[in-house]
């Protein structure tokens, strides 16, 4: 699949089939993520992959910050029908049958710690765009941030910060390609 085209289409899935992606799909969406650009190349990043049992405990207690993001989702004007879909996301992330969590190491100071969830970031990038690559749905999620220390507990990484988790799992429905917003980009010295 070629880069562009990838990052065209890759979407946010929220519906997904209970087939397991194999070990080595899933080992070489990590390896891709695993090779994104960090500052100072700290790699300050850990990637948890779960399913069964360690899946489902996640997600539950992920599911605890659905009262976080009511007034959220309600302030950004989404209808009750949109706020059922999310609140019933959140409940079983789709019914995927991995998640994987990407956590970073805490800096000494926040200039660095900057720079460590920026790499976060990228890491998440190309994780995702691998697996749409290996025809994989994923979601990157951040409203779980609301249950940071409880996720980061269940991890066994209290001393780290949660970047981001994602479902992941072969889509069972295409979702809708969103409207871009008009961009703005500065041109200088052109």
């Amino acid at each position: 699949m070629d880069l562009y085209e990838a990052i065209h289409n890759r979407r946010s899935h929220r519906l997904y089939k209970p087939e397991i992606p194999s070990r080595e799909a899933l080992e070489r969406v990590i390896d891709a993520g695993l090779w994104a650009p960090s500052g100072t190349n700290a790699q300050a990043w850990e990637i948890t992959v779960m399913a069964g049992k360690a899946k489902d405990e996640f997600v539950e207690l992920a599911s605890g910050a659905i009262p976080f993001m009511e007034p959220i989702l309600e302030k950004a004007g989404l209808p009750e029908k949109g706020r059922q879909m999310v609140r019933g996301f959140f409940k079983n992330l789709g019914g995927a049958p991995v998640v994987i969590a990407v956590t970073i190491y805490k800096a000494p100071d926040q200039e660095m710690q900057m720079a460590n969830i920026q790499s976060g970031a990228a890491l998440m990038q190309n994780l995702l765009l691998a697996a749409h690559a290996e025809g994989l749905g994923t979601c990157w999620m951040t409203g779980v941030l609301f249950v940071e220390k409880q996720l980061l507990d269940y991890l066994g990484k209290p001393d780290q910060q949660l970047l981001a988790i994602t479902p992941i799992g072969y889509s069972a429905k295409e979702p809708p390609v969103p409207p871009r917003k008009e961009r703005e980009v500065r041109w200088l010295g052109f």
